[in-house]
Formats: C-alpha cells, sequence, structure tokens
C-alpha cells in the first residue's frame, strides 16, 4: 500500500471475533491481523494481518543490512535475517522491574496512560536487548485515539497496529471491553495487544519485518504466503510473551491474572478469516506461552519451525 508521500509501506493489522454470552460480536478491526506494521522504505505486502481474539465468558550470526555484499542475492540476506538473526542470541531479555498500570479503561485519557505507561517498560526491558545484539535501538511512538484518526496514512481500522514505527491503540475497543465484557479479560488483552504490536518493533529494529515481507512478495502461490504471514504473526505473539515472561515477579503475572492471560492468548486464533493470517487459537497459545516460559527470544523463531506448527 502507498501513501501520499510517495513512500512504500508495511501493513500489520488486527480484527477480532468477540462472543459474549451465547451470542457472538464480529468487529471488524482489520482485515488479517493483531496489528498493522507500517515501515517506510518497506516492500508492501498488499494486504494487512489479523487475529480473532474471543471475549472471556548455533546458527551463523546475521549481518545488518550494510553488512551485506553487493554481489549476494536478495533473498540470500532476507533469510538470514530471519532465520539467523542475531536477536535470537541474546538469551532472557531483563524485566523491566515494572507493575502494571493502575490506570483502568474507563476514558480516553486513562487508556492512554495505561499504555504510555506500559510502552515506556517495554523500552526499558528490549533496548540494552537490542542493542546487545548490534542493532539500533529506536523507541516507537504511541498514538492512543477513540474513533478514526484523521491525520494518519495508516490503516486504523484495526484495534492495533503497527505502521512506520508508530503504535496505533484504539481506546473504543477497550472502552468497550471493560464496560461490556469481563474487566480483568480486558486487562489481559490490553496488555497482550501492546506487547503483539511491540514485537512487530522488535522485529522491525532487527530487520526481520522487512525480510519477511520481502520473502513473502516473491513466494509463488496464496498458501505459501499465507504461511510466511503466519510465522511473522505468531512470533510477534511470542514476543509478547517473552516481555510478560522476564517481567512477571514483578507485573505480577500470577493468580488470576496469569490464567485470564493465559486463556486470552488460547482463545485468539484466525480460524474465523478465510485468509489464515495469524494462525489457529491452539498456536497462538502454543507461540505466546512459549515466549512466556523462556523470556527469550530464541524460543520465538517461528520461521525455522515445522508447518503445522504456524498453521
Amino acid at each position: 500500500m502507498g501513501n501520499s508521500r510517495g513512500s512504500r509501506v508495511v501493513l500489520v493489522c488486527a480484527a477480532l471475533a468477540v462472543a459474549a454470552g451465547s451470542g457472538v460480536i464480529a468487529a471488524r478491526l482489520a482485515d488479517q491481523s493483531l496489528d498493522a506494521g507500517r515501515l517506510s522504505g518497506s516492500t508492501p505486502t498488499g494486504t494487512p494481518t489479523s487475529l480473532a481474539p474471543s471475549a472471556p465468558p548455533g546458527v551463523p550470526e546475521t549481518p545488518t543490512p550494510s553488512e551485506t555484499t553487493a554481489t549476494e542475492e536478495p533473498i540470500v540476506t532476507q533469510n538470514r535475517l530471519v532465520l539467523q538473526s542475531r536477536l535470537y542470541k541474546v538469551g532472557r531479555i531483563p524485566a523491566s522491574r515494572c507493575k502494571e498500570p493502575s490506570a483502568r479503561p474507563t476514558s480516553l485519557a486513562k487508556v492512554r496512560l495505561y499504555y504510555t505507561q506500559y510502552l515506556e517498560c517495554l523500552n526499558k526491558a528490549w533496548a540494552p536487548v537490542m542493542r546487545e545484539a548490534g542493532f539500533p535501538f529506536r523507541a516507537p511512538k504511541l498514538v492512543v485515539y477513540a474513533g478514526r484518526s484523521a491525520n494518519s496514512y495508516c490503516d486504523l481500522t484495526s484495534t492495533a497496529v503497527y505502521c512506520d514505527g508508530t503504535i496505533y491503540m484504539s481506546a473504543d475497543y477497550d472502552l468497550k471491553n471493560y464496560a461490556t465484557y469481563d474487566p480483568l479479560w480486558s486487562r489481559t488483552t490490553m496488555a497482550f495487544l501492546i506487547a503483539h504490536e511491540y514485537g512487530h518493533h522488535v522485529q522491525a529494529m532487527a530487520g526481520i519485518l522487512q525480510a519477511s515481507h520481502s520473502r513473502e512478495m516473491v513466494l509463488s502461490n496464496t498458501t505459501m504466503q499465507l504461511l510466511e504471514s503466519r510465522r511473522r504473526e505468531l512470533q510477534a505473539s511470542c514476543l509478547s510473551g517473552v516481555y510478560l515472561g522476564a517481567d512477571k515477579q514483578f507485573f505480577p503475572a500470577r493468580g488470576s491474572w496469569l490464567l485470564k492471560w493465559k486463556w486470552t492468548v488460547r482463545n485468539r486464533g484466525d480460524e474465523w478469516n478465510p485468509k489464515r493470517t495469524h494462525g489457529n487459537k491452539n498456536n497462538h497459545s502454543r507461540w505466546s506461552r512459549a515466549g512466556f516460559e523462556a523470556a527469550d527470544p530464541a524460543a520465538c523463531n517461528t520461521f525455522i519451525a515445522k508447518p503445522a506448527t504456524v498453521s
């Protein structure tokens, strides 16, 4: 997808189906994913990605782009970036030592405060990791909005979107969930969504996001393109779990909160979406919990996983 500035973009978006009581409410938040990620200078994907959350009842070093040789085939470089990233070698990430933000989603201002504080904690944990891996760290921008923003070329029809270094979060979704459904579920969903979008930012800083989209563009058929999309999205969810697992003693992620978070990641899946861009709920739970249990990005190399585990 292009923008008015003439640059090329990568989108990563979210859609969900919300089950309330005996009925099911489908909220169309994007075409295919949890987040819409747009990165300057990257190749367009043609389609966003989305998850369907249910509501309550040794390898070689990875070179940076500047390290690759002029004679190396581009696809070889892209494969190395996703398969052998230095991100997978940093070990367990440090705890941010942050507690869950105390703000509750009862107003736009409080939703914004929750995400702002959470983002600061994510930056605190991931900054030293990215630098250790040899990637320049840059904090993402954050936009928390109600209704559709008139000042962005990003697709904000999703609940959560990563676009061109900015994380967009829809307060409307959180306000409705907190007022209508289980308040604890709404909090675990907020914690998951912001960390998933941040997972795409980690991918972008490591060059994985751009490389994966480039790989997707050259694949010969839709089935393989969707498989690549699922690898990318499930990795972002795994990285979401990595942060929470590293900080679980301080958050704290235990007791009823942890049980609800596990329920949340177990009931997010793209079975409802014919395009199947994010992975079914069993695999979403598998990768989210793998990240949580290891607190190490090495647990999140979905690009070498067997197709059945990213279906």
